[in-house]
């Protein structure tokens, strides 16, 4: 079939030449957080055969051609021409595309949505970076910098040849300044209009501009305007010992000036960005660099830029990058990426610089702070940043190539590294988070029988239930490969300390002894071993130290886990789904996808890209966990009270999950509503294809809440191949929505939701580009789209083929103040329409027995919890809830700010069980003042403390 113009641009084409079709439009830049980004651009790479490359031409496969023949204009092009296009890493970056669309999608978002067809092994979006520096005082002239590091000590040992090539890649250098001139890069092809040297690009004698004014390249690397790159470069490797100017660490190494800026792609307050780094780095590895500087970076993970990194390293370049400026324990790429080098700031006293990130990624400090350098039209300027840093380690790489011309880019990074000096005791509070110390230029060249073990790969196992979720009181053991990368080992001892508190360490030594130089090795006859504490809290990063020691040689390498996730993945029958404890479902990270199956049917493929928990009263009281008007984000309206615990086998069924959230984030729209989630999976036939999910929604606004509608949110990407080929419809006869792909050959997985706890249907079918006078979900989802969604019955009953959503629901329903009402879904799936219809019929009886054991109407605890106070604050009186796993003494007091006990609640015998209990402050003797005041429960080995304020 055709797809129809209105639908979205995910890939437009048909074979062309890019010369043609070159887009030249000034590029609009998207700031998304801290992320920066093209708008209407992204970069994707086809699996096999989707995309074939020749002479300029881009060619897809004639399925490809067939089904986006007649989404819109496009142009696309190869982002990399690697000149070692026969080598794994060229291999690969050959097939990284740039694709320009005119839809007005945001490109983080539509990436995300098409990484999920089977024709597209990813799809991301061109990530801008911003340079790392803070300007300082222009006349500090004092280079303190290359003192601190023992400069002079070291080129003693070798001041570095002209053969290595120290790229900096940046903003533009001021290649004829005359501190620079001397020592910048001249390449065998004349200025003629040919490409004499064969490298693609033409006349580039001195570099590359791959951003000129406007997104047009050059030949010309010299800076738009004084930006950044020529301080960097003068940092790097100025010329040296030349009676003028600055001295730098490079001292003859030679620069090679490219320029990834573009004088037209700025932040808001005018600092450039820097739009085609990784393409700079292709094009200095392939130009004979030996060290590559980034003093510039990105929160943002990019599959194509750790793509790149590997292909440097690959071909015998070091990535040296800044870890940026925010004074944080972030992770900052490039220098973070697999196989570059990360570098922060110190000053003249080798204390952190204020403004210098740090953490467990961080793998050398430098000094960044006051550096004085060559500046922009042949002058000079001191600057500050980690900008300034990491040029004065990659002038060191350059100096250690020289030194040991054999070394391969991980050796040079770890000589640098492990010769550092340890600078923790001048830093109290980021012990063994500033990497190796700060580096030292003399003892980097001087000590050639340094040792330096690495981390290459971790696999955590879990020793309990073995669901690969690691939770409290469960053993997990770990098996890690490590490598020597420099000289031989005698008796290398490898222990491992937990600094985070959340485990015990069972077995935390490892002896390797004698490894070999670029030898690996693992521990898998002695893994280390640990068990979870059973007081960690939800989401707790595991920080675990390893300490490697031989002899002289002592190093230290971090690695973590992830404990008690508050999301889990119910599979007890022929459906399985990613719960989570805060409404959402599929996946617990929208849109990025990674914490979560989704939805499967029968073990196979993921089956939708997001699902979720909506309600409401009206359009501005409407409560959600799904994407927002922004669709790069999640609605964050439900705070979690109890997070999601499977328990297996359940009381109800043969798995049973439960979490308790309310809707305090959801700001002027808060309901004051409580909701405790059940989820009922049935392992044996007839209800093994569907699973259950009941909402038990508590009324605590102290009034009663009228037209109430509540419904679910599923958007469906049926046969990943081509969801675009997607219907959802609904069956009026059984009262449930259903999706499928209508191209199936034959048709077959069908998917539905169905409100099974009563007759008030709602359903509205959904086509995401907005077509068919349908909402559109592309664009973001509004309140008042999702309050139209849930709010009018079976509205719009038919939507595709195209990317298709569902919004099933019920309502209105009245709440009277502290009571509730129960609402549950079932979601199910078949082979066929058949099958699915029989699901759901089968879900509705099973509910129907379900709801009669509890008919108490009592929801089923299964693990300690303390609900917080309501209402919060009160007068005099509010309200205390708990749940408790199993019977015993039970002891609920209350505590004002200074500790002191002021009331006893309760001290008795209680079964399992959920329980409320009511404090009137007015009771205690002589009255409670206003004020903060704690209550905690305990119960056997458990206590849990939470804080009410009494506003009198």
């Amino acid at each position: 079939m055709k797809i129809s113009t209105r639908l979205i641009g995910i890939i437009i084409l048909v074979s062309f030449c890019l010369v043609n079709l070159e887009l030249k439009a000034q590029k609009e830049v998207i700031e998304n957080g801290e992320e920066r980004y093209f708008s209407n651009t992204l970069i994707v790479k086809f699996t096999e055969g989707v995309a074939s490359i020749s002479g300029g031409i881009v060619t897809l496969s004639e399925k490809t051609k067939g089904d986006l023949e007649n989404v819109g204009i496009v142009n696309i092009e190869q982002r990399f021409k690697p000149t070692h296009i026969d080598s794994k890493e060229g291999k690969s970056l050959s097939q990284v595309l740039t694709i320009n669309y005119n839809s007005p999608y945001d490109p983080k978002f539509l990436a995300k949505k098409i990484s999920s067809l089977k024709e597209v092994e990813w799809a991301e979006p061109h990530y801008l970076d911003k340079i790392d520096f803070t300007p300082n005082d222009p006349q500090y002239t004092s280079q303190y910098n290359l003192s601190k590091i023992n400069a002079g000590a070291a080129w003693d040992i070798n001041q570095g040849t002209p053969n290595v090539i120290i790229a900096i890649n940046d903003t533009g250098v001021d290649w004829d300044h005359p501190d620079l001139a001397g020592n910048i890069w001249q390449n065998d092809d004349p200025v003629n209009g040919i490409d004499d040297d064969g490298n693609g690009y033409v006349d580039d004698i001195r570099g590359w501009d791959f951003g000129g004014l406007d997104g047009t390249p050059d030949n010309n690397p010299m800076e738009d305007r004084p930006d950044h790159g020529t301080h960097v470069a003068g940092i790097a490797s100025a010329v040296t010992n030349n009676g003028i100017g600055a001295a730098s660490i490079g001292f003859n190494c030679t620069i090679m000036p490219v320029k990834t800026s573009r004088d037209d792609v700025r932040t808001s307050t005018g600092q450039a960005l820097i739009s085609y780094g990784y393409e700079g780095i292709v094009y200095a590895v392939d130009n004979g660099a030996k060290v590559i500087n980034c003093s510039w970076g990105s929160s943002a993970f990019s599959i194509a830029a750790q793509e790149v990194i590997n292909y440097a390293v690959e071909n015998g370049t070091l990535v040296v990058g800044a870890a940026g400026n925010e004074g944080l324990p972030d992770v900052i790429y490039p220098g973070n990426y697999s196989g570059a080098f990360s570098v922060g700031s110190t000053g003249p006293t080798d204390l952190k610089s204020s403004f210098s990130n740090y953490g467990m990624d961080v793998e050398v400090m430098a000094p960044g702070a006051n550096i004085y350098s060559t500046w922009q039209n042949n002058t000079y300027i001191s600057l500050s940043g980690t900008s300034m840093a990491s040029p004065l380690t990659a002038g060191l790489a350059g100096l250690v190539f020289s030194q040991f011309p054999s070394y391969a880019p991980l050796q040079i990074k770890e000589q640098i590294r492990v010769n550092c000096d340890n600078i923790d005791n001048l830093n109290p509070g980021y012990a063994y988070l500033l990497g190796g110390g700060r580096i030292n230029a003399y003892q980097a060249l001087s000590n050639a029988a340094a040792v330096a073990v690495r981390v290459i790969n971790v696999e955590f196992i879990d020793e309990g239930d073995g669901d690969g979720v690691f939770e409290e009181g469960e053993d997990v053991s770990i098996n890690i490969d490590f490598k020597n990368y420099l000289n031989p080992t005698t008796g290398l001892l490898i222990t491992i300390e937990d600094q985070s508190g959340y485990t015990v360490i069972n077995n935390s030594s490892y002896t390797a002894g004698a490894v070999p130089t670029l030898g690996a090795f693992n521990n898998s006859n002695n893994k280390f071993t640990l068990t979870i504490n059973a007081s960690v809290p939800d989401n707790a990063q595991v920080n675990l130290l390893l300490k490697f020691s031989d002899g002289s040689y002592n190093d230290f390498q971090w690695i973590s886990f992830i404990a008690n996730p508050t999301y889990r993945t119910q599979a007890g029958n022929n459906i399985s789904l990613t719960i989570t404890s805060k409404g959402a479902l599929a996946f617990n990270d929208y849109p990025n996808n990674l914490q979560g199956e989704g939805f499967k049917y029968n073990g196979g493929t993921n089956l939708t890209f997001e699902g979720g928990l909506m309600y409401g009263t009206d359009e501005t009281h409407l409560v959600d966990e799904v994407r927002g008007a922004n669709q790069n984000f999640q609605s964050t309206d439900f705070s979690v009270l109890q997070p999601f615990i499977l328990n297996i086998p359940g009381q109800v069924s043969d798995q049973q999950g439960h979490a308790i959230f309310n809707d305090d984030g959801a700001g002027a729209a808060k309901l004051n509503i409580e909701t405790e989630l059940n989820a009922y999976s049935f392992a044996n036939s007839p209800d093994d294809n569907y699973i259950i999910l009941e909402y038990n929604m508590i009324n605590n606004s102290g009034a009663q809440i009228d037209n109430l509608f509540v419904g679910l949110f599923f958007d469906w990407d049926i046969d990943d191949s081509d969801y675009n080929d997607n219907i959802s419809t609904y069956d009026l006869d059984n009262n449930f929505g259903y999706a499928f792909n209508q191209d199936g050959n034959p048709i077959t997985t069908h998917v539905g939701i169905a409100l099974i706890s009563s007759d008030d249907y709602g359903y509205y079918a959904v086509d995401n580009d907005g077509g068919n006078g349908s909402i559109s979900v592309y664009d973001g989802f509004t309140d008042a789209e999702k309050w139209n969604a849930i709010s009018n019955g079976i509205s719009r009953q038919y939507a595709g083929v195209s990317d298709i959503s569902m919004v099933t629901s019920g309502g209105p329903y009245s709440i009277p103040s502290g009571e509730s009402i129960k609402v549950a879904f079932a979601i199910a799936a078949g082979d066929d329409l058949n099958e699915l219809t029989a699901a759901i019929q089968q879900s509705r009886l099973k509910y129907s027995n379900i709801t009669s054991i509890d008919a108490d109407g009592k929801s089923i605890p299964f693990k300690f919890g303390l609900s917080q106070n309501y209402p919060n604050p009160f007068n005099p009186v509010t309200k205390i809830k708990f749940t408790i796993p199993k019977s015993g003494l039970v002891q609920l007091k209350v505590y004002d700010a200074l500790g002191r006990e002021t009331a006893t609640l309760l001290n008795e015998d209680l079964s399992a069980g959920s329980h409320e209990i009511e404090f009137n402050a007015e009771e205690i003797s002589g009255g409670l003042s206003s004020g903060i005041y704690f209550y905690r429960l305990t119960a056997g080995e458990k206590s849990e403390v939470r804080k009410m304020a009494l506003i009198k």
